[in-house]
């Protein structure tokens, strides 16, 4: 039987493995759709992108951190009820949010507020089927992450083994957005194969009494990601709406390359959740002293990786995207420290207020930041475009950080041992 602490090493080593894997793929694909596709359809591709988020933040409802926080401690009795639970919930939460975001794209493409390619729509649309039975969240709760390794890099090796042989002129945007969702479409096939081979008849007949109570149990985590989505995803939408996709293409360059960063500190922060819940539980010093060395690493590394990132931005990105994206440089610049940022606010909510119970602080503080967001972005981006974006996704993140920070520095929370 493996000891916690091994389980942690393993989780966090297939989960860093799966990011370095998906840094190396987007590393060849990124630069590459960039370049075939031009700014122009590579803005329109990454704008759809963005409408479709607000499918996947509905649907995952907040199950993404109360189903592995509840598998995490419960018997192995009492898998096949949590899965269905939360398996249900999401399917419920597919038709109804399907329906209604349909009908309310088709109303604003009437009154020409956006200009809806239907295609393209459609398109990316297959990666909120594939969110849903690709349950992550199973995978982390059981603590088995290994699983989700293997899972993602075949998913993802296909789409983009097909992505590089069928996608060559800026005309197969659409199929180039096709082939990127169905990664989580293929991974989500496989991963239902393996956990009804591995644990038959998990699924059971959906029980609303047990389907409301996770509702409810999820509501302040919800509200806490809608907030987070108000100054990720909004920006990037905002940006098409009021610019135009050449812009947004700028912007998104910078964006993803640095995304390939985010994901990585993601991967590590999602290892250490259910351990660090359990910690919390179980020995609340030894969760702590845990915490102040992740986050001694944290600023070690993302001060080094975003000086590298300011000085060799010019380098960077005529090299990766090509003379197209100059413009793509100083919002790079703008944002280089923002993972580093982002990783110390994982730490302080993720995986600090959320363990001890302090869902409702977390989402107030989320929720000031989005507010925060939504008053500055608008002038930022009539002003400065998509330098204004990566200005208002510096403050926000800096709010962020520094709220928690000031709040559990208050509550002695990290101070103590």
């Amino acid at each position: 039987m493996k000891n916690k602490k091994n389980i942690l090493v393993e989780n966090i080593f297939s989960m860093v493995t799966l990011r370095g894997l998906e840094y190396l793929l987007s590393f060849l694909l990124v630069p590459y759709l960039l370049r075939v596709l031009g700014p122009t359809n590579f803005g329109a591709v990454a704008f759809m992108q963005g409408v479709v988020v607000y499918f996947n933040l509905f649907i995952d409802y907040g199950f993404n951190l109360t189903a592995p926080r509840a598998l995490a401690r419960c018997s192995k009795a009492e898998i096949p009820l949590i899965f269905s639970t939360f398996m249900w919930a999401k399917i419920i939460l597919l038709f109804v949010v399907s329906i209604f975001f349909c009908l309310a794209l088709w109303f604003i493409s009437l009154l020409h507020i956006i200009e809806l390619d239907w295609h393209l729509f459609s398109a990316v649309y297959i990666s909120v089927v594939g969110n849903v039975l690709f349950p992550i969240w199973f995978f982390q709760g059981i603590q088995q992450m290994r699983y989700i390794t293997i899972i993602n890099i075949v998913g993802r090796t296909l789409s983009i083994l097909c992505i590089f042989m069928f996608v060559s002129s800026e005309n197969n945007y659409v199929l180039a957005a096709f082939l990127q969702s169905c990664t989580p479409f293929i991974a989500g096939i496989f991963s239902l194969i393996l956990i009804a081979n591995k644990f038959p008849g998990i699924l059971q007949k959906p029980d609303l009494k047990n389907i409301k109570t996770a509702f409810s149990e999820a509501r302040q985590i919800f509200v806490s990601n809608l907030a987070i989505s108000l100054y990720t995803n909004t920006d990037i939408v905002l940006l098409g709406i009021l610019t135009n996709n050449t812009i947004v293409g700028y912007y998104s360059g910078a964006d993803k390359l640095l995304n390939c960063i985010k994901r990585g500190i993601s991967a590590i922060n999602d290892a250490i959740y259910p351990f660090i819940s359990q910690q919390f539980k179980l020995n609340f010093s030894n969760a702590i002293r845990f915490l102040k060395k992740q986050m001694f690493v944290y600023v070690l590394g993302g001060i080094m990786g975003g000086g590298i990132i300011l000085i060799g931005s010019p380098i960077i990105i005529p090299w990766l995207l090509g003379s197209k994206y100059i413009h793509s440089i100083l919002p790079l610049q703008i944002m280089a420290f923002v993972p580093l940022i982002v990783a110390l606010s994982n730490i302080f909510g993720y995986e600090t207020m959320l363990p001890l119970g302090m869902e409702k602080i977390y989402s107030r503080i989320l929720l000031l930041a989005s507010v925060l967001n939504l008053i500055i972005i608008v002038p930022l981006i009539l002003f400065f475009q998509e330098n204004g974006v990566s200005m208002a996704m510096l403050i926000t993140e800096i709010f962020v950080t520094v709220t928690m920070g000031i709040l559990l520095w208050q509550k002695h929370i990290l101070l103590r041992e």
